[in-house]
């Protein structure tokens, strides 16, 4: 990627910033970023690609403090649906279908992090392995299990090949009529550091894996799992620790 794309973005970004508020394309907490794809033109797709150009793109309202998503990437373990697996042994039940559990955490390296009042989850990287694990104790600190992971090489792979440049944009939020608007309003550009510095960040805790292990709860698919992804995160505030600004 040149930094003639980074131009072309930041121009593109300019020219949307114009319009003011715009109406949103999708409702819910994903508008805002697929209202500002369909202001670029971009085409909805399931790739795990940058979004323009090479660059990857992260929007966020104005006003959240929400941790932002860098990639989700599913863990690897002793059964073939892990994520299934650690639903059913470690979650708790759904709010409304009682008899079905699910499994909402997160979790970092720096510290435990409670999970019903049986569990504790923690993350652990051993470099000798080249794996990023998640060890399950008991409220005493006795090991359960430490069977979930994930790979050095495909979280480095994903993380090169999605983030090596990444742009952040932030906007307003405002409802006109019942339909809710975005102004989009600021742009900062990054470049990756390293692998290794995301690894560092994971043993600090500012990066943290969140999994979002739901249910559906109505439909023909009623009563089934529902992952919504298990995704590695960061602050905002955070950002220039794993990226370098590029400005433009």
């Amino acid at each position: 990627m040149t930094k003639e794309n980074v131009v072309v973005l930041k121009q593109e970004f300019e020219r949307i910033k114009k319009m003011g508020y715009v109406k949103s394309t999708r409702r819910g907490f994903t508008g805002i970023g697929k209202t500002f794809e369909d202001l670029l033109g971009k085409h909805e797709d399931s790739l795990e690609n940058p979004d323009y150009r090479g660059i990857e793109i992260k929007t966020k309202r104005g006003y959240s403090n929400a941790y932002t998503t860098l990639f989700c990437a599913t863990p690897q373990g002793k059964s073939e649906f892990e994520i299934k697996r650690l639903c059913n042994r470690y979650g708790y039940p759904d709010k409304e279908l009682k008899d079905k559990k699910v499994l909402a955490t997160s979790v970092q390296a720096n510290c435990v992090t409670p999970v019903t009042s049986r569990y504790l989850f923690k993350l652990w990287i051993d470099y000798e392995k080249q794996r990023i694990y998640l060890k399950i104790c008991d409220r005493n600190m006795n090991l359960l299990e430490n069977d979930v992971y994930w790979e050095f090489e495909a979280i480095q792979e994903k993380l090169e090949r999605k983030l090596s440049f990444l742009a952040f944009i932030k906007a307003w939020p405002k409802f006109i009529d019942g339909i809710e608007h975005y102004q989009y309003y600021d742009i900062k550009f990054y470049q990756l550091k390293s692998f290794d510095e995301f690894l560092k960040l994971i043993e600090m805790g500012i990066i943290r894996v969140t999994f979002k292990i739901g249910v559906f709860r109505q439909g023909t698919r009623e009563g089934e799992i529902h992952d919504r992804g298990t995704g590695f995160e960061i602050k905002e505030s955070d950002l220039p620790k794993l990226f370098d600004r590029i400005y433009v």
